[in-house]
């Protein structure tokens, strides 16, 4: 039945579950935008985690689900693996990235959230493969988080992938969230308190790095979402580097 599309919701004896059939293999150049701004600035943190697809990308998911469930992290559950598809658990909810285009009486909780969920996850020693508003669904749980086709622990240090969640999220949520930007900020102020001193300095180090790249065109209309969200990403660590050593 699931065979129609890669990823279905199916209704069985025990209720609703998600199949989600093996990914075919992926090219690696559907990385090229991430691959060349790693190159430009030259910081590792920007650098994709090799994706392949296929049953290594299966056999990733299932050991990434099983490693955040162990942790407490909330993630659907594996309910069966098969050679060419995986069972999930179904999650009730809504995604992040829908929430943050609403009023900003629905878009700033629903960033908040997002920043506090990835510190939980965080502090429990763990980390995310794909950080993005997209893959992370509120329910009454909490934040569940999707997608773990991909480890960065295979090519980074832990600390250096909690950073790279950290900028992974802010790249997705940034260029699109309906909130004034000094509440971003001090919703961001408020979480980041919490970071280790490691993930704190990565993060600084990505700012030197990334300042630049606020002067690209913040306007979707030609230039297409990478670029602009590339442009919130920058233009907002900016400003926080600005504000905080300014408090400091």
């Amino acid at each position: 039945m699931w065979r129609r599309h890669r990823i279905e919701v199916l209704c069985v004896a025990e209720g609703r579950v998600v199949v989600k059939g093996k990914r075919p293999p992926r090219s690696a150049a559907r990385f090229w935008l991430m691959s060349s701004l790693a190159r430009v600035v030259r910081h590792p943190l920007l650098r994709p985690v090799p994706a392949p697809g296929g049953a290594a990308a299966q056999a990733t998911e299932v050991r990434r689900l099983q490693a955040l469930a162990r942790s407490g992290v909330p993630v659907p559950a594996v309910l069966h693996q098969a050679p060419d598809f995986i069972v999930l658990s179904h999650v009730d909810g809504v995604l992040l990235s829908a929430l943050l285009t609403d009023t900003p009486e629905v878009a700033l909780p629903a960033f908040e959230r997002g920043l506090r969920g990835l510190a939980q996850v965080h502090a429990a020693g763990q980390y995310l493969s794909q950080a993005f508003a997209r893959n992370m669904l509120l329910s009454d749980p909490g934040v569940v988080y999707l997608d773990f086709e991909d480890d960065p622990l295979e090519v980074m240090s832990l600390a250096d992938a909690q950073a790279r969640d950290w900028l992974t999220y802010f790249l997705s949520a940034l260029w699109c969230v309906n909130v004034p930007r000094a509440q971003v900020l001090q919703a961001w102020s408020d979480v980041q308190a919490s970071i280790s001193v490691e993930v704190r300095q990565r993060i600084d180090g990505a700012i030197e790095r990334l300042a630049w790249l606020r002067h690209l065109p913040n306007r979707r209309d030609p230039w297409g979402r990478d670029i602009i969200s590339l442009q919130a990403l920058a233009d907002f660590l900016t400003d926080w580097h600005s504000s905080h050593s300014v408090s400091s």
